[in-house]
């Protein structure tokens, strides 16, 4: 297994870069990590601005330090979701999968993540669902085309909470570029991680490594790697039971331990990066 840095850890979740990516990688490289996960938005970050141009020195920088880049990740299908009743809505999710595939391929990138809904109270269960695997069936198009992977993560979104019903939800998208972004942290609060990796194992193309406190609860109960609850001994031998050996890529921000007012870059980010690497090199030692 290798181990990623995922840009949320080093720019806090507003994605604060002022060196770009190509710093990021430096510091990467520095830290001793295998790879950069990248994330684009809706903004600063928005695939418009991550042209050919900058993809392509972004190849570069990540060569010249001898890293790769496994995975893109993006937290805008919070904002647009792909399962959404306005057409609208819909549509826009479907152009950010797009352009993050498009990234992806640019970037050599095997997996995109792609969180599959928003659950809506006053949208049902089942109209959310046929909706987002509709919305995922074109995108898979695109996927295939492309050669590129869709990871469907689970993320604490009302939905898929179960991993029998992810499984299903996946495969019925019918296509083999659509798996699993599988999140340790995220899944702790609702069941056994080991639960997850027995149904999904042979689904799961990258995870996303951080920790979760289940004393603290709540979004304020997420950790650095080896300062929560998840029992990193057991889950890596589980992975390594499971014939795992895609990238961990640690997506600690500092946000987990300040408040975004009193969060410093890069000063902040490198150590959020530092200690959750030096706590995962442990367990995988």
């Amino acid at each position: 297994m290798k181990i990623g840095l995922n840009s949320w850890t080093l720019g806090g979740w507003r994605l604060s870069l002022p060196g770009g990516y190509e710093e990021a990688l430096r510091v990467a490289a520095a830290l001793g990590y295998q790879g950069l996960e990248l994330v684009y938005d809706d903004a600063a970050h928005s695939p418009e601005k991550i042209d050919k141009q900058a993809r392509k020195r972004i190849k570069e920088a990540a060569s010249s330090n001898g890293l790769e880049l496994p995975s893109v990740a993006t937290a805008v299908f919070w904002r647009y979701s792909l399962a959404s009743p306005q057409d609208a809505e819909r549509r826009r999710a479907l152009e950010y999968v797009r352009s993050g595939l498009e990234i992806s391929a640019d970037l050599d990138a095997d997996t995109l993540l792609v969180v599959p809904a928003v659950a809506n109270p006053e949208v049902g269960y089942r109209e959310t669902y046929s909706r987002a695997q509709d919305s995922l069936k074109q995108a898979a198009k695109w996927a295939e085309n492309l050669g590129v992977n869709i990871g469907v993560e689970n993320v604490w979104n009302r939905f898929l909470y179960d991993p029998l019903i992810f499984r299903r939800f996946v495969e019925e998208i019918g296509s083999e570029r659509v798996g699993v972004y599988f999140d340790v942290g995220n899944v702790l609060e609702l069941s056994p991680f080991e639960h997850w990796l027995e149904i999904l194992g042979d689904k799961i193309l990258v995870i996303h490594a951080k920790d979760y406190d289940m004393t603290a609860r709540g979004p304020a109960g997420f950790r650095y790697v080896g300062q929560g609850s998840v029992d990193w001994t057991k889950f890596i031998a589980s992975l390594r039971s499971i014939n795992y050996r895609g990238f961990l890529n640690v997506e600690t921000p500092p946000d987990f331990t300040k408040p975004p007012y009193s969060i410093r870059i890069p000063e902040d980010g490198v150590d959020a990066a530092r200690a959750s690497l030096e706590g995962l090199k442990k367990y995988l030692a």
